[in-house]
Order: C-alpha cells, then sequence, then structure tokens
C-alpha cells in the first residue's frame, strides 16, 4: 500500500498544473466541463501509461511536444471569442468551453505524468501493477475533490468567476506554450 501512496503522490505532483487549470475552467462557470474533460484525460493518461508500460508505443517522444499546439490554439480560439462577444456587447456563458477542449488541455498537460506512470509499470514486475493503478486512481480523485473545493469555494462571487473567465484562455495559452518549450520539441 505504501507503494500506492508513493504513485498517487507522484501522479499528484506531476498534475499540479492540471488542477490549477481545472480550477481556472471550473471558477469560470464550467465546471461541468472540467469535471468531465478531467476524468476523460486521466483516463486516457492511465490507460496509455499503463499500455506504453506494458510494451505498447503509442507516441515518439520527440513527438509528444507538440501536443502543445492544442491548448495554444485553443487559448488563441477563446481569446478570439472573448473579443469578439466584449465588441459586440454580449455576454458569454461558460456553456461554450466544451469537454473535448478541456479534455485536450488536461491531456497536454499531463505528458509528464504519462511518462513517469509508463516508467512505473514498465519498471515494476506485473504484480505490482494493481498498486500502481490503486495509486493513480487515489490521485485522480484526490486532485478532483481538491480542485472541486477550490472552486466552490468561490464560486458565488460574480467578481471572482469573470476574473477567471478572462483568465482561463491565458491558462491555455501558457500550458501550450509550456509544453512546446519543456519538451522534445525544444530540441529542433
Amino acid at each position: 500500500m505504501i507503494f500506492a501512496l508513493t504513485i498517487a503522490l507522484s501522479y499528484v505532483l506531476t498534475n499540479i498544473d492540471g488542477l490549477f487549470a481545472f480550477f481556472a475552467i471550473a471558477v469560470s462557470g464550467r465546471h461541468r466541463q472540467a469535471i468531465a474533460g478531467f476524468l476523460a484525460a486521466q483516463a486516457i493518461v492511465t490507460g496509455g501509461a499503463y499500455a506504453t508500460g506494458a510494451g505498447v508505443t503509442f507516441f515518439s517522444p520527440h513527438l509528444i511536444g507538440y501536443l502543445g499546439v492544442v491548448p495554444l490554439g485553443l487559448g488563441l480560439w477563446e481569446l478570439r471569442k472573448n473579443y469578439r462577444a466584449q465588441e459586440a456587447n454580449v455576454v458569454l456563458t461558460g456553456e461554450g468551453h466544451s469537454v473535448l477542449s478541456s479534455m485536450t488541455l488536461f491531456l497536454a498537460l499531463s505528458t509528464d505524468t504519462f511518462v513517469l506512470m509508463a516508467a512505473f509499470i514498465a519498471d515494476s514486475s506485473p504484480g505490482y501493477d494493481r498498486f500502481i493503478l490503486v495509486g493513480a486512481s487515489l490521485a485522480v480523485a484526490s486532485l478532483l475533490l481538491a480542485g472541486t473545493l477550490l472552486a466552490a469555494s468561490l464560486k458565488d462571487n460574480r467578481t471572482v468567476q469573470r476574473f477567471f473567465e478572462r483568465l482561463s484562455p491565458f491558462v491555455m495559452i501558457a500550458a501550450g506554450i509550456y509544453i512546446l518549450l519543456d519538451t522534445a520539441t525544444d530540441q529542433l
């Protein structure tokens, strides 16, 4: 069980950026999209890491950094949409942010978690795989709970909600730039 807790801690620490992105999306009025996107992304990350660690290669390490283009593009699209709505004097609701865009953002932010989990699975004997999956599940539940509690504590404050509505595209843009600069793409 100590091994599962170690995995959970490692998973949480490599997903701190995802926690803040979850918080920014959820506080901006898109809580359901944040939860669904986060859970879908973590299921893909954990499943993909398990498959990769067990010997199936999905991604070339040199190409994984290009995932940063996705949140960068989504953030720029959100900025453009917000700017146009402001010009037209229209108030945007939080419903425009899809589960798919949230999931893509969380996937792009989880490349370090993917690599870490794949390494744990590849390095451990098959008998320990269940502890790795339990640790990953504990981490996902902890991150979801922490993000939800943080967002719930501020959801009734309309000023904070408007701030995070304006901030969330910049979070996506920063995440995209970070991923592009902090991966194998910086060697090109």
